[in-house]
């Protein structure tokens, strides 16, 4: 009964779609040929009910596909093993939030989730777009439809594809799940993700709509943007789990290898950053057009990119993220080549309206920060992009090497030149809030520039003299020193910046009343300082990637019962192994009590998991224990234990490597901040309004330009 309303929904979408985009299409050759003619008036209620049916349409085209994944999820939850796809990803004792997350797990549910996803967002567009009845809007939900029709298209066609194909055999159990997978972060990582990819498609949809109609105005943009804030918080969560999900389930102590899916989710991630900045440079200043054109392109095309990747077989040795070989590699090239080339007429076409409607006439301005930002973004994207493909389409890899192999070589070529890169990066953010627009934007602000400057040599200086001075930093390694000084100066003046933007026009907004400014700058303007927030968020990731990648210590040791080690500044003491039997696994647990500097103890329990079920039999996983602090971190990994109790444990010390997942989580927060509608400006602007200072009897100052924006 599942197997046939999972596959009837997917029929019953891709005829819906199909009719979608052929009414989208309609609708918009109807009304731009009625533009400016006599029968103009005579079309509009045909229109009118062309669009009320395409959004009517919309709605039932995400009810096919809620059904379609309602019915794998079901079969999930009912053992229904009679499918290949829960044989293949779940089993009788598998708990139950692993078997929702095999819903995902697989490459046939994870393309069934990704349609289910950008047909709810197609529904979601459908409603924000319910009042206007153009030909933008008809395009964009053309679009919405065609590329959720374009999946269901490949389930249907593609036999391994197809989430409910029937096993060949009769099965009363089934494989089970990864244990890999079998993480927390397995139920939230992957459908965060897929939410940031589908989330380019309403962008891309848009863009085109507004393309093919000529449209001049900034207005479209109050539509977009909210899209690409959900996207990129979505990239955001999606990228800090995985690195998270990585440095505690992996046990090899980090939390980001290079590893071609993980820069699959990364490049759309930096080309959204470069495009939120755009789009805010084109409502601004009626620039950055050009850039916001491609930037929405590219980020579409990048997550199909990533689909490929991961769904081609290219991969199938090189990464612990990709499925089995399949078919449908070829049909996603085409796709990215369909989109690509089509996109690229439309905006060729249109680059009189995509001209900017001021030059630029100062780097160092609002504007210069950001062009600098987008150009260093895009060469990250670029070069990681080229280190991505390298391996993969290399001669050794085509001959029949591994690709796994020149992955791992591959990575001191991301750390010589992207990380570089990222922390210029960081450093010309932190000049951007301080900055206004226009050519004399920087002699304005001379003064707040002068004292971050002076704030990051201080912090530079201080970092030098504790470094050389408590031992951690070495004229031995003037490598690590460098970047250690560096990230500490760049940090420095990256909070410096935002306190100094923040006070600055809090005591304007407050008109000397401080107290009240401070309210009002949240209140009025909540947007600018939810970008602040990521900003520091950034700032925070960068000092937790370079403590724990300059400073960390691994260190392997054998201990007896009893027996005592030290590392670093801590002593461990085994104390104990013992078994213990679960649902689904049986783990063998060592008890290992530590002892920091300051005499303070604690017990972790690192251990081994044998799972009953998995791709292997008596396949195993590492689960490390992990002592959490803002300073450092202690990572333990059972490595191997003997009859006689002699065990083996690997000990990592990842120093300011919490900031990491900090930063994740005020980068977060800056985009949910961000999400704050604009009419707070009016609701609140009344019940802040601060008085100008009495004590003085001077007359009220002007509104400062920033209040009069």
């Amino acid at each position: 009964m599942m197997t046939m309303i999972g596959t009837g929904g997917l029929i019953g979408a891709l005829c819906v779609a199909g009719i979608v985009m052929a009414l989208g299409v309609i609708h918009a050759v109807l009304a731009l040929g009625a533009q400016g003619t006599r029968e103009s008036g005579q079309v509009s209620s045909m229109l009118d009910g062309i669009m009320r049916l395409v959004r009517f349409l919309m709605g039932v085209l995400a009810i096919l596909v809620s059904a379609s994944s309602w019915g794998l999820l079901s079969s999930l939850l009912d053992n229904n093993f009679a499918l290949s796809y829960v044989a293949e990803h779940s089993d009788r004792a598998l708990p139950l939030g692993y078997k929702i997350a095999a819903f995902w797990a697989g490459q046939q549910g994870s393309l069934l989730f990704w349609a289910w996803v950008l047909g709810i967002m197609g529904m979601v567009l459908a409603f924000v777009l319910r009042k206007r009845d153009t030909a933008e809007a008809a395009i964009a939900l053309a679009v919405m439809a065609a590329v959720t029709g374009i999946f269901v298209l490949l389930m249907l066609s593609v036999k391994s594809a197809n989430p409910f194909e029937l096993s060949p055999e009769r099965l009363i159990d089934g494989r089970g799940l990864n244990p890999i997978l079998q993480n927390f972060a397995m139920v939230l990582h992957p459908p965060i993700l897929f939410i940031g990819y589908a989330g380019f498609t309403p962008a891309l949809g848009l863009l085109i709509g507004v393309l093919i109609t000529g449209r001049r105005d900034a207005d479209w943009l109050a539509d977009l943007r909210p899209w690409l804030v959900v996207t990129w918080v979505a990239l955001t969560v999606g990228i800090i789990l995985g690195a998270q999900w990585a440095y505690v389930e992996l046990g090899w102590g980090g939390y980001w290898a290079w590893d071609p899916v993980e820069n699959a989710s990364l490049l759309p991630w930096l080309t959204g950053t470069a495009l939120l900045h755009s789009v805010a440079m084109w409502r601004k200043r009626g620039m950055f057009k050009l850039w916001t054109a491609f930037l929405t392109v590219g980020s579409f095309l990048l997550c199909i990119f990533g689909t490929y990747l991961t769904r081609s077989g290219v991969l199938q040795n090189g990464s612990m993220h990709t499925f089995g070989e399949s078919g449908m590699g070829i049909y996603f090239i085409w796709f990215m080549a369909g989109v690509g080339l089509c996109s690229l007429i439309l905006i060729l076409s249109r680059l009189g309206r995509l001209r900017g409607e001021h030059a630029l006439e100062a780097l160092i301005s609002r504007e210069g920060t950001v062009l600098a930002g987008n150009v260093l973004l895009v060469t990250m994207m670029l070069a990681t992009l080229y280190g991505t493909v390298r391996p993969i389409f290399s001669s050794a890899a085509a001959m029949g090497g591994e690709p796994g192999a020149a992955i791992e070589a591959a990575k001191p070529y991301y750390n010589r030149l992207i990380l570089p890169m990222g922390l210029l990066l960081a450093a010309i953010m932190a000049t951007g809030p301080v900055l206004g627009y226009g050519a004399s934007a920087g002699a304005r602000v001379k003064k707040l520039l002068g004292i971050m400057a002076i704030v990051g040599l201080l912090a530079a200086g201080i970092m030098a003299g504790l470094g050389y001075s408590w031992g951690f930093l070495t004229h031995s390694n003037p490598t690590y020193a460098a970047w250690t000084i560096a990230v500490a100066a760049v940090a420095a003046a990256i909070v410096t910046g935002v306190l100094l933007d923040f006070g600055t026009s809090s005591w304007q907004l407050g008109r000397g009343n401080l107290p009240a400014g401070v309210v009002r700058a949240f209140l009025i303007t909540p947007r600018r300082w939810g970008a602040q927030v990521a900003h520091i968020g950034l700032g925070a990731l960068i000092v937790g990637v370079a403590g724990s990648s300059l400073f960390n210590v691994n260190q392997n040791v054998v201990l007896n019962k009893g027996e005592a080690a030290t590392v670093g500044q801590y002593t461990l003491t085994y104390q104990d192994i013992r078994e213990e039997k679960r649902s689904n696994h049986t783990a063998v647990l060592a008890q290992v009590s530590v002892t920091d500097s300051a005499g303070k103890s604690y017990i972790l329990y690192p251990e081994r998991r044998f799972y009953d079920k998995s791709e292997q039999p008596g396949q195993s996983a590492s689960e490390v224990a992990i002592r959490l602090g803002l300073a450092s971190d202690v990572y333990l990994n059972l490595a191997g234990w003997e009859d006689n109790g002699k065990s083996a444990f690997q000990v990592i010390l990842n120093p300011l490597i919490n900031w990491i997942w900090i930063g994740g989580i005020l980068m977060t927060l800056g985009g949910l901040i961000c999400l704050l509608p604009q009419r707070l400006n009016r609701e609140f602007q009344d019940l802040v309004e601060a008085p100008a200072p009495a004590s003085t009897g001077s007359p009220r100052p002007e509104p400062s330009q920033h209040e009069r924006r």
